[in-house]
C-alpha cells in the first residue's frame, strides 16, 4: 500500500500483503486517516473464512477491525465520514479484533420519513452524516471521481494535462520490504491475540 498526496505527488511506501486486494471495494475516510479493504486469502478453516473486510491506518495493512466474509460476493465497504462506516457483509458479522474504538459502523435501510438517508446506527437511530453526504445522498447527486485526471501504464503513473501524459513516479523498480506498522503493539516474539491478516509470516510479502 502507497500513501499518495495529490497535492504535492508526495509518496509514503508502506506494507505488502500476500492476498488478493479488491480495489474497487475499498474506501479511505475522507480525513485520510482510515482505510477499509476487502481481500481474498483462501483460508477458508481459518478465522477470516477465505475473505475478510479490514480497516487500517494507510499505508499499513495491519488490522484495526476485520470482518470474515467467506466469499467473494460482496465484502468490502465504504466510509461515510471520517469516523462512519459500512460494511457490505451480513448485519450480524463482527468485527473479530476490535481496535477501531474511534469508529462506529453504521447501517442502510429502507429510508423512512424520519430517517430520509436510510442510514442507521447499530441501535437503528439516525446516523450523524454531514450535511454535504445527506444532500448527496438525498439528492442522488454521481460522484466523479478525481482519480479519472490520472492513468497507469507498465508500472507509471501519470497526470493527463490535456491529451498529454506527464509522469508523476515509476513504480517499476519496487521489490518487497518488511514493514512493521508503527501502531501494531504486538510482541515480536510471540502470537498475540485477538488475531489480524499479518500474525502468520505466510501472510506477508
Amino acid at each position: 500500500m502507497i500513501l499518495w498526496n495529490a497535492e504535492n505527488d508526495t509518496f509514503e511506501d508502506g506494507q505488502w500483503l500476500r492476498h488478493k486486494v479488491y480495489p474497487e471495494r475499498c474506501s479511505i475516510s475522507p480525513d485520510g486517516k482510515h482505510f477499509m479493504y476487502f481481500a481474498l486469502d483462501g483460508k477458508w478453516d481459518s478465522e477470516t473464512e477465505g475473505s475478510y473486510t479490514a480497516i487500517s491506518h494507510p499505508p499499513y495493512f495491519t488490522a484495526l477491525a476485520l470482518y470474515p466474509q467467506g466469499n467473494t460476493w460482496d465484502g468490502g465497504g465504504v466510509f461515510v465520514g471520517n469516523d462512519l462506516y459500512i460494511v457490505n457483509t451480513y448485519p450480524d458479522t463482527k468485527d473479530i479484533i476490535g481496535r477501531a474504538k474511534n469508529l462506529a459502523r453504521v447501517f442502510q435501510v429502507k429510508p423512512t420519513r424520519q430517517i430520509a438517508t436510510g442510514i442507521v446506527l447499530a441501535d437503528g437511530s439516525r446516523a450523524p452524516l454531514s450535511r454535504e453526504l445527506r444532500l448527496r445522498i438525498l439528492e442522488g447527486d454521481e460522484w466523479r471521481s478525481p482519480l479519472d485526471r490520472y492513468d497507469t501504464q507498465g508500472g507509471v503513473l501519470y497526470r493527463r494535462e490535456g491529451l498529454e501524459l506527464r509522469p508523476i513516479r515509476d513504480f517499476t523498480e519496487m521489490s518487497f520490504e518488511p514493514i512493521r506498522a508503527p501502531y501494531d503493539t504486538r510482541d515480536s516474539e510471540e502470537v498475540v491475540k485477538p488475531w489480524h491478516p499479518l500474525d502468520q509470516e505466510e501472510g506477508i510479502e
